[in-house]
């Protein structure tokens, strides 16, 4: 195991992790299993991943190594962070095997498909869209998701974007595509608005605090029923509309992850650059790189029915005040 020493750079830690994992892997007598490190493009970027492969399946495992390297930068062992993968192998090996052939039978049937279709928000200069059917809203992407529920487990949901070739391999076309997902979207995963006053409730009790509320901050968090990937609840048809009438009127959005945003009542302050210098900050200090959304907050004029960024808001009122003059 590893002999502790200098902290190390990513490719000192890459070439340590591939050692050390070569090793318990042996010492296990798992068998027919290949390592090899690659980047892939994904929803939040061009990421660096370790890929496992047992035998000739075309199926694999990948780890991101840029949240196992800051996990370990944040005080985890290099024998933990091993531990804990080949553990993960372990238990997989035998479901790359025996699935392989099921999941491909699925995923390349749209009749089995269509009703496990759901829309997904992912940051609008994600690498993955050059070859994927999306929208655009602002600077965030709308996409399609393909839920392998039957192939998921404990540890988390299996899901597939659906890329263009995969479209047009069904035979369909984006119209299609995007309506069966908000179909299954609106009636599985519907909206969800919850007072954040409400989700903390137990904190504020405990530490005798004032409720957002109490001191004049509306404020909700919005996601779907499960809350995995519940941002995408920002593209239903009638998101905005039941927004202001939860929160009583305008009001801006932060994206706080991919998971949901976090709504907060316009009182008529300016305040777009200060929300965007907030979710910057969480995104670069508190959010994983899976998670991320997008920098910026956006805003929902209720009366104008008008959804954009916050700075563009920003702009218009200020040129408003600027003609009143």
């Amino acid at each position: 195991m590893r002999k502790e020493g200098k902290k190390m750079d990513f490719e000192e830690f890459k070439n340590e992790l591939m050692d050390l994992i070569t090793e318990e892997i042996n010492d296990r007598g798992l068998e027919d299993i290949s390592l090899k490190f690659t980047t892939v493009d994904s929803p939040d970027g061009v990421t660096d991943r370790l890929m496992v492969s047992v035998g000739d399946s075309k199926m694999s495992m990948a780890f991101r190594l840029n949240d196992i390297f800051k996990d370990v930068q944040n005080g985890e062992s290099m024998d933990d962070a091993v531990y804990k993968m080949v553990n993960t192998i372990e238990a997989n090996v035998s479901v790359i095997k025996t699935k392989e052939q099921d999941v491909k039978s699925f995923v390349t049937d749209y009749e089995k498909v269509k009703d496990n279709t759901y829309l997904r928000l992912i940051p609008g200069d994600s690498p993955i869209l050059k070859d994927t059917p999306h929208k655009m809203i602002e600077d965030m992407a709308l996409v399609v998701n393909i839920h392998l529920e039957s192939f998921s487990d404990a540890n988390g949901r299996s899901v597939v974007v659906v890329s263009k070739p995969l479209m047009e391999m069904y035979g369909i076309d984006e119209n299609q595509l995007f309506a069966d997902a908000e179909k299954n979207s609106l009636a599985n995963e519907p909206m969800v608005f919850t007072p954040l006053g409400d989700m903390i409730k137990h904190l504020i009790e405990a530490e005798e605090l004032p409720s957002p509320e109490d001191v004049g901050i509306v404020t909700y968090i919005a996601t779907n029923k499960s809350g995995f990937q519940g941002a995408a609840v920002a593209a239903y048809p009638d998101f905005c509309e039941k927004a202001a009438e939860a929160i009583g009127g305008s009001f801006y959005m932060l994206p706080s992850s991919v998971h949901e945003f976090i709504l907060i009542k316009d009182d008529g302050t300016p305040k777009a650059k200060d929300l965007n210098a907030m979710v910057k900050n969480v995104n670069e200090t508190v959010l994983e790189a899976k998670d991320f959304l997008s920098d910026q907050c956006y805003h929902y004029d209720a009366k104008a029915k008008v959804l954009e960024t916050g700075l563009k808001y920003a702009d218009k009122v200020k040129q408003k005040k600027g003609g009143v003059r």
